[in-house]
């Protein structure tokens, strides 16, 4: 079986007013790319599959069940639209299943994502109570269709071997308004009024009356058709400005006009942390005073639900909820449940429940379990997937405010921003020892953001970043092509960390932007700062950052660790030194500029390398670390002692 991965471009910049094309600023951009791992592009399927066809995408894969569905282009996820009826939707861009644009991508419409159903059994001649409905949104929390983009549904003729346009719809932003056309019933266009098109999901609902459709081998595509724009603000990056998300996709026989909601009741709303402050802390940080800043007292157990039909009866319907949370490291299920209750019709309910548990793992240096919540209903077949909803709580040897997705990219760019810095506030429930640092950066197109950058971490001072205490040059953005696209970068000389407040991020060497993941479904705003002018602020931007500090020790290997060999690369002289001191390089390097350092991390020194001593007068007696740095890449360090007779 072929598997591959899917990469998704799209680079839309939502920009603070503030920044102009050539003044510096930070900037949160679109995903450029999000590879996928193990997405099967077989098909699953032996004979015509029978109504009803149902799929609200809720089955909690990245990808469309190939039972149903041939579309490894197509993006399944609960983190991209707003607000949908079930959690899951499928999502439509620009690239294909390896992040290329499509060979036909332009500045014109182009046909892009396709999304193809296996053969259905509709073999009902005359009937004509056989309808096709789906709800869809533009946008939700990517970038917002062109005018000229849309989405498409096409029949497929078996007797003309062509597929034919059935529906279409495209949005207006500036003019606040979603069209629709049915091209199997009318030439009619519907228009719906609308200020928030983004967030809100239109229906589509429709007979198959037409007896060319009405076959023992019906099959269906939705397609999409984006134009690209050439971004202005941040030069090199291609904007992808169409995005649609569809939801409950249900064909079948004995509906009716007015037939538009699902006797169904599903969980709106994914599980998620039990933590308050992070999504995740290390496992042997995770002590008293830990549970008690970041535990629920009692503990809590939350979900939200909703009835997506309207009930005869208006009492609405009855729901049996049950919990369990699964320890992974003994297998040991801990059940409960809470009494049945009614939901009236159209209605949301939000349920808090209590339970009591307690935390420990049979592993030592890690911690893992599963929460899972069940709606026991009277919904009928196929009307189950969305009954169940499971979020895994780890805890292994790193801080993380992030959920691991990521809906944008986050970074600083443009004049001024050259040796700017970006800093993320931790606080730790323990003292212990930095040794490395997980960051997620997304794919750019061309790799425009393969520019070195120097990792940094920073005490506290007063609520924000204080002195440098570390700092390690030679980095550059790296990637890994699998759901855990995170990287590790393992610190060169391990850091002890006080029980507080620290923070850590990175300094520039270029204005080109980094463009670092960007989680905006976890908000930790008021925890990332920057500093572009001398002046740290707090960024304008709600979401996470995507970097994890580690601690104790690595539990897998480094993606990046710094070589001696590149530490010993250069040779100075003398050693002690007191006033003049003569820097060697290597062949392959005629000069560079020294960086001098004190042993808490800061610039003392910076002068340029070029065969010719360097004067050291303007140090005081002590020790010093050197650093020669050369088109952007480090040389060599050294430790370089002072000594003034």
């Amino acid at each position: 079986m072929r598997t591959s991965f899917k990469i998704i471009f799209f680079s839309f910049l939502m920009v603070s007013v503030s920044l102009f094309a050539q003044q510096g600023g930070e900037v949160l951009v679109n995903l450029q790319s999000m590879p996928l791992n193990n997405v099967s592009s077989s098909v699953n399927v032996k004979s015509s599959l029978e109504v009803p066809f149902f799929d609200d995408f809720a089955r909690g894969k990245t990808a469309p069940s190939s039972d149903l569905w041939f579309g490894p282009s197509i993006f399944v996820n609960t983190t991209y639209a707003i607000n949908s009826p079930s959690i899951g939707v499928a999502t439509f861009d620009a690239f294909d299943n390896r992040g290329r644009l499509y060979p036909n991508a332009s500045t014109f419409p182009f046909s892009a994502d396709t999304l193809t159903s296996h053969p259905i059994n509709l073999n009902y001649p005359g009937d004509t109570t056989v309808y096709f409905s789906f709800v869809f949104q533009p946008q939700g929390l990517g970038y917002q269709p062109n005018v000229r983009d849309s989405l498409v549904l096409e029949f497929y003729n078996i007797d003309d071997d062509e597929w034919e346009g059935a529906w279409a719809a495209w949005a207006s932003f500036a003019g606040d308004s979603i069209c629709q056309i049915y091209k199997l019933i009318s030439d009619d266009v519907k228009v719906i009024k609308s200020d928030t098109l983004h967030k809100t999901f239109y229906r589509a609902h429709f007979p198959i009356l037409d007896s060319k459709f009405l076959t023992s081998n019906f099959k269906f595509r939705f397609r999409n058709y984006a134009t690209l724009q050439q971004n202005t603000t941040v030069p090199g990056l291609l904007s992808n400005s169409d995005h649609w998300h569809i939801d409950q996709v249900y064909i079948d026989k004995g509906r009716a006009f007015d037939d538009t909601l699902l006797y169904d009741i599903t969980f709106a709303r994914p599980l998620g942390s039990i933590l308050k402050n992070y999504e995740s802390i290390p496992w042997k940080h995770f002590n008293s005073q830990a549970r008690s800043a970041e535990l629920t007292n009692p503990l809590l157990f939350t979900v939200l639900y909703r009835n997506l039909n309207l009930d005869e009866n208006p009492a609405g319907r009855q729901v049996t909820r049950k919990f369990d949370i699964l320890n992974n490291s003994t297998q040991n299920i801990y059940e409960f449940s809470s009494a049945s209750d009614n939901i009236a019709s159209l209605s949301d309910y939000l349920l808090t429940r209590e339970y009591s548990y307690d935390f420990t793992s049979a592993w030592q240096d890690s911690a893992k379990y599963q929460f899972r919540a069940y709606l026991i209903t009277e919904d009928p077949y196929p009307f189950r997937w969305n009954d169940t909803v499971r979020y895994t709580q780890q805890f292994k040897n790193y801080y993380a405010y992030d959920d691991g997705t990521a809906e944008s990219g986050y970074g600083l760019y443009g004049e001024g921003t050259q040796n700017a810095q970006v800093a993320l506030k931790f606080t730790t429930y323990k003292a212990d020892t930095l040794v490395g640092v997980y960051m997620y950066f997304n794919r750019t197109k061309g790799d425009a953001n393969q520019k070195y950058f120097k990792l940094a971490v920073w005490d506290d001072n007063n609520g924000k970043p204080g002195n440098l205490i570390y700092e390690q040059l030679g980095l550059r953005p790296q990637f890994a092509d699998s759901l855990n696209r995170f990287v590790l970068f393992k610190l060169n000389e391990e850091l002890i960390i006080d029980e507080g407040i620290f923070y850590i991020g990175w300094i520039q060497t270029t204005t080109e932007m980094l463009n670092f993941g960007y989680d905006r479904n976890r908000n930790s705003q008021s925890k990332l700062f920057y500093n572009i002018e001398g002046n740290w602020a707090n960024t304008s931007f709600e979401g996470s950052l995507m970097l994890r500090p580690v601690f104790n020790k690595l539990t897998e290997p480094p993606t990046h660790s710094h070589t001696n060999a590149a530490a010993k690369a250069i040779r100075i002289f003398p050693n002690p030194a007191s006033d003049l001191l003569s820097i060697e390089l290597p062949h392959s390097h005629s000069k560079g500029i020294a960086n001098v350092y004190n042993l808490i991390g800061q610039q003392v020194l910076s002068v340029p390398v070029n065969g010719n001593p360097i004067s050291v007068s303007s140090l005081a007696n002590g020790t010093y670390i050197i650093r020669v740095v050369s088109n952007g890449e480090i040389v060599g360090t050294q430790k370089l002692v002072i000594a003034k007779w």
